[in-house]
């Protein structure tokens, strides 16, 4: 291995993500593997192929360009994008085509989709609860009576659940539930028959199975991530105990110096640590640039030949010194699992969570593109 960094990607570990999601469907709910960016940190094109192999029915961007990046590789397997399009109606043809399903939120919006030719397939967002995209109220129903008065066709309708990740007592998503379903009843009153309805990412797929509707968007899970300890905490009390999630991604580097240092000595920038005993540093070649949080500074660990690394001193733009005193024969070019398993230790995008005071969303999601992937069988 040349490469100073690499993530390895299990091409099982999403097979089986999807597998488990699949049993919790009906046969005919389609699973939308959600990819945007940059896959939530394990890399666009490799997602994309290990998910399709595993099963996905669609892929899920967040903007016209990560379609676009797909598309040029798949020509025709459906893409949902969810994110606005900026300038729509210079783009009218990039988004012609019949397998790009797209959410957009205004009257104007689905006109100048609904000229193009061909047409992608139009989704209406909903506001249930978010306060983001899509309308509400009168707002709506003024959206899709003009929808229906100028002729325009509609594929889709849907929505995006607030707070389901968040508490153990829901609630809040359980109105937005009933919201979505008035929405529903709305537009099919106003002629719009046979939409797909989706609503559910990857915690209320676990939890609402009366909001699967047609499709289901599996962003964080499909990743072998749970959405939060208060999803998992509530699966498991619904009894669905046997639901299973595989971490996907392994993060690597190499030790590239190792040096002794005496007692007494400062490691790293701003002189934020000193031993108190003789102590042996390893340096690996991995920094904030690559993405690895500067809060786990005198914070976190690594994994060396199976035994935890303390990182020492403030974490560098492209590098990272461990204390590795207690690690036998430890040698320049031993591999340093990041994230990962080595032998009986683990650890995972939830410990880095934990130990940055973030989401594990965030702790994939800002490692860098420029770190390569590798695709395990």
């Amino acid at each position: 291995m040349k490469d100073r960094t690499w993530i390895e990607l299990s091409k099982k570990a999403i097979a089986e993500n999807l597998k488990s999601f699949r049993s919790l469907l009906s046969p005919k709910t389609l699973i939308a593997a959600i990819i945007k960016s940059n896959a939530y940190g394990h890399g666009l094109l490799e997602t994309a192929e290990l998910s399709r192999k595993g099963g996905a029915d669609l892929f899920g961007v967040n903007s016209l360009e990560e379609a676009l990046i797909l598309r040029a590789k798949y020509p025709d397997f459906p893409i949902l994008i969810m994110g606005e399009i900026p300038d729509l109606l210079e783009r009218r043809k990039e988004v012609s085509d019949p397998n790009f399903w797209i959410i957009v939120s205004r009257t104007e919006s689905v006109q100048i989709l609904s000229e193009c030719k061909p047409s992608p397939k139009i989704h209406l967002k909903v506001d249930t609860g978010m306060a983001r995209l899509g309308y509400s109220g009168k707002d709506l129903e003024r959206t899709l009576t003009e929808i229906r008065d100028l002729g325009l066709p509609l594929h889709g309708i849907a929505t995006h659940f607030a707070s389901t990740e968040d508490v153990l007592e829901q609630k809040y998503s359980k109105e937005q539930m009933k919201n979505f379903s008035e929405a529903i009843q709305l537009a099919e009153s106003l002629g719009f028959k046979d939409l797909v309805k989706h609503s559910c990412a990857s915690a209320s797929t676990m939890l609402f199975p009366e909001a699967h509707y047609d499709l289901v968007r599996v962003g964080i899970s499909l990743y072998g991530l749970w959405p939060s300890l208060q999803t998992r905490l509530s699966l498991h009390l619904s009894g669905k105990k046997d639901f299973q999630l595989s971490p996907v991604m392994s993060w690597k580097a190499r030790i590239v110096h190792l040096k002794t240092v005496p007692e007494d000595s400062f490691v790293g920038y701003g002189s934020t640590y000193q031993t108190s005993a003789e102590t042996k540093v390893a340096v690996v070649p991995v920094g904030y640039y690559e993405g690895l949080d500067r809060k786990l500074s005198n914070n976190g660990v690594m994994l060396v030949r199976g035994k935890r690394a303390k990182i020492l001193g403030r974490i560098c733009m492209n590098m990272t010194m461990l204390d590795v005193t207690h690690i036998h024969d430890v040698q320049i070019g031993d591999v340093v699992t990041i994230l990962g398993k080595d032998k009986e230790e683990e650890i995972g995008a939830d410990d880095h969570a934990n130990w940055t005071y973030t989401i594990n969303y965030e702790v994939t999601t800002r490692i860098s593109e420029s770190v390569p992937k590798i695709i395990q069988e």
